[in-house]
């Protein structure tokens, strides 16, 4: 770890490896989806059984990999973005634009996070099952979204703190290393 990361606090240090074992979970749940589709595949035509777990379970499981693993993808630029005009601005501009577009979307993940969390709840309170043969408790499925929306919304921060201290450090007249700018190059 390196002098820069030794620096950030506890808890942006803490957000950022939250993040990254959110991307090693949603990788994971692809791998067990994967086993289990092949799973269904092969019993269904060598034995002729049909499955009633399989397929909810596979949903679930991708679930996880598009809303738990969404907080990696952000940490690490991995999101499709739109950059034309945003890379003709000055570097700091670029983070200017970043901050502010972070917040916003902030906004949004805290207000989808809070609806889901009532849904969540709601399911919880009441036992609501999955409607399938499997009829799994639609308690487990339902943390999914909430738990995913309160990731990204973590890692947004850990974005604004960057862009935050990068425009702090640079309009202070110091000039940033060559591994700091080579490190710190914005792909939005």
């Amino acid at each position: 770890m390196g002098d820069q990361e030794n620096k950030k606090p506890l808890l942006i240090r803490a957000i950022e490896w939250l993040s990254e074992v959110s991307g090693y979970l949603g990788g994971l749940a692809i791998l067990v989806s994967t086993i289990i589709i092949v799973h269904q595949v092969l019993v269904r035509y060598f034995w002729g059984i049909p499955a009633i777990w399989q397929i909810e379970t596979s949903v679930y499981l991708l679930l996880i990999t598009s809303f738990v693993g969404a907080a990696y993808g952000l940490k690490h630029d991995a999101h499709v973005g739109i950059d034309l005009i945003v890379m003709k601005l000055a570097p700091r501009f670029q983070r200017m634009l970043r901050i502010f577009t972070s917040i916003l979307c902030m906004g949004l993940t805290v207000i989808v996070a809070w609806k889901a969390w009532l849904l969540w709840w709601e399911a919880t309170t009441n036992g609501w099952k999955s409607e399938s043969l499997l009829s799994a408790p639609l308690t487990i499925p339902y943390f999914i979204l909430p738990l995913g929306m309160v990731l990204i919304t973590l890692q947004f921060i850990v974005l604004i703190y960057n862009d935050w201290v990068w425009l702090k450090t640079n309009s202070e007249g110091k000039t940033p290393s060559s591994k700091e700018i080579k490190t710190d190059t914005i792909k939005t």
